[in-house]
């Protein structure tokens, strides 16, 4: 089985890296040469789950007021952990075409997926903490099962895509 290298943006990105790992270009040069496309289907993203978490919060006027801007700062922050966690499957991809994924390339693999992990919940947390005190905790407990749930559903979605290593 063969892996796209962008998994989450495959199907509407369609950039399947070359199958000799001489020919492939780095991470770096994918994500520069797309970074339209990248960056519009991250916008679209953002878009439907803001959509949803809006839907999901009812939140009154003044909560609304202290949440949104906490929240757009949070999603910004995230997307910046989205482009790092797209350039490792980008990298996982690499490694996989080439037939086997070695152990040094399966070592940094998880260290920088673990390392991504961590920012995310640290990430999630101060914000967390911010909405608690700044809308209120009940509203910051709405919020961290709304975000949750969008997180597994994406999780799903690629883990349905990325083969596991050989």
């Amino acid at each position: 089985m063969r892996i796209r290298p962008t998994i989450a943006l495959a199907a509407l990105l369609s950039l399947p890296l070359i199958a000799v790992a001489d020919d492939q270009p780095s991470t770096q040069q994918v994500m520069s040469e797309h970074k339209a496309e990248i960056d519009n289907h991250l916008a679209n993203i953002d878009y439907k789950r803001k959509r949803i978490v809006e839907a999901n919060m009812n939140l009154t006027s003044d909560e609304a007021n202290a949440f949104w801007p906490i929240y757009n700062t949070y999603r910004s922050e995230a997307e910046k952990l989205s482009k790092e966690h797209l350039a490792l499957i980008f990298d996982y991809a690499k490694a996989y075409n080439t037939g086997k994924v070695s152990d040094d390339a399966a070592k940094d693999l998880i260290k920088r997926a673990e390392k991504l992990q961590d920012e995310r919940q640290d990430l999630r947390s101060k914000y967390i903490d911010r909405i608690a005190k700044d809308v209120s905790p009940t509203r910051a407990m709405r919020f961290l099962q709304i975000e949750t749930q969008l997180d597994a559903m994406a999780l799903l979605d690629l883990a349905r895509e990325v083969p596991l290593a050989e």
